[in-house]
């Protein structure tokens, strides 16, 4: 999958930070589905594979919009707009989470 880089930068990023200071608590699940909308993989934001019954939020993205949100090439609230991504629960927190952990591919 191409988001494996962007996961595994989050996953990284949460192993280094002090849990006492993190600014966003909230559990979340992604769902990513290829370019015809079936499901592919289910990533629990604490970044484990599968699903959580206990997401805070929940947003089902293909893979490849993922990719273009995680390089900077379009922003989350692009793909929203345009219809691209489903969210399910505290929109402001998913938000939130999705402009911590973009990253540059080019770094």
């Amino acid at each position: 999958m191409k988001s494996d880089e962007i996961i595994e930068k989050i996953r990284n990023k949460l192993k280094e930070s002090d849990p006492a200071r993190r600014t966003v608590v909230n559990t979340f699940q992604f769902n990513f589905t290829d370019v015809d909308g079936q499901l592919i993989k289910s990533v629990a934001l604490d970044i484990y594979e599968g699903n959580t019954a206990s997401a805070d939020g929940r947003v089902t993205i293909s893979d490849e919009d993922f990719y273009l949100v995680g390089t900077k090439q379009k922003t989350f609230d692009e793909i929203i707009k345009s219809e691209r991504a489903q969210i399910d629960g505290d929109t402001e927190a998913i938000s939130k989470i999705m402009e911590k952990f973009r990253i540059n591919t080019q770094n």
